[in-house]
């Protein structure tokens, strides 16, 4: 039995089953998947039934399942105009983050499933804590509070959680200082969020792997934006809790599995 983490999907569902298939994942693993499933990328939606229908698999919302939910209506009814959608979040969900794409997906569910995904994301905590081989881990996408951890997000105020899903030591427009993480030493962070090729801004151009700084290890790999100048090292990151050992795919190596 091995436990993993992954973040920052955006859609990419291909990428997802490919790096399962190179661990060789199975029923008796433990998958944490820690928010952004969603947007930019095609299949988003497909991403979220898929560890909403899997035992072993648990979720953690991002800043972009946030802003979806609040940004489609509560009661799970959809328009067709995108601009008519009634939530504070749906503007800068649709227009400006890549919500378009999942939206598209979001409506050709039948009402039932729009409602069952919704009630799913509202149970779901915005951080976990969990224990591998004696090492304290706290799962999030980005930022924590300590009282909030394995609280469902149904459970959390607006701002509390927009802080949480928000608010990262690798971002200066949303900064947060690392010492807010480090006073918690030695639990380690696992976050996404920022790209690692951003965090690590210092390095330049990097080989698609994690990026630690202090207790936090950022696992986000940049499946939201690539092109063909950086497929060759931006992708999925897979990362086992049991040895820290990082299992990655680049948009190029997915490209060349057809």
């Amino acid at each position: 039995m091995a436990t993993y983490a992954i973040s920052d999907l955006h859609g990419q569902y291909n990428m997802f089953l490919k790096l399962l298939e190179k661990v060789e994942f199975s029923d008796k693993d433990e998958l944490y998947m820690l928010g952004d499933a969603i947007d930019r990328g095609p299949d988003g939606i497909k991403i979220l039934k898929h560890v909403m229908n899997a035992k072993n698999m648990h979720f953690l919302l991002g800043n972009h399942e946030f802003m979806m939910l609040n940004g489609v209506a509560p009661d799970g009814s959809a328009t067709a105009d995108y601009g008519k959608l009634p939530g504070k979040d749906s503007d800068l969900w649709v227009f400006r983050n890549g919500g378009n794409k999942t939206y598209f997906k979001y409506k050709l569910l039948k009402k039932d499933e729009r409602i069952e995904l919704l009630t799913w994301l509202r149970s779901c905590p915005l951080s976990t804590k969990v224990t591998v081989n004696g090492t304290t881990y706290i799962l999030t996408h980005s930022f924590f509070k300590e009282d909030k951890i394995d609280v469902p997000y149904s459970e959390i105020d607006y701002q509390t959680a927009w802080d949480i899903v928000w608010q990262s030591p690798f971002r200066w427009d949303v900064y947060m200082d690392n010492k807010e993480y480090t006073a918690y030493e030695p639990w380690i962070f696992i976050i996404g969020h920022v790209p690692t090729c951003h965090a690590d801004e210092a390095e330049g151009w990097r080989p698609l792997g994690i990026y630690r700084e202090d207790n936090i290890i950022d696992i986000d790999g940049c499946c939201a934006h690539y092109d063909n100048n950086d497929k060759y090292y931006k992708g999925g990151i897979l990362l086992r809790l049991d040895d820290l050992k990082a299992f990655t795919i680049t948009f190029d190596e997915l490209e060349k599995m057809g």
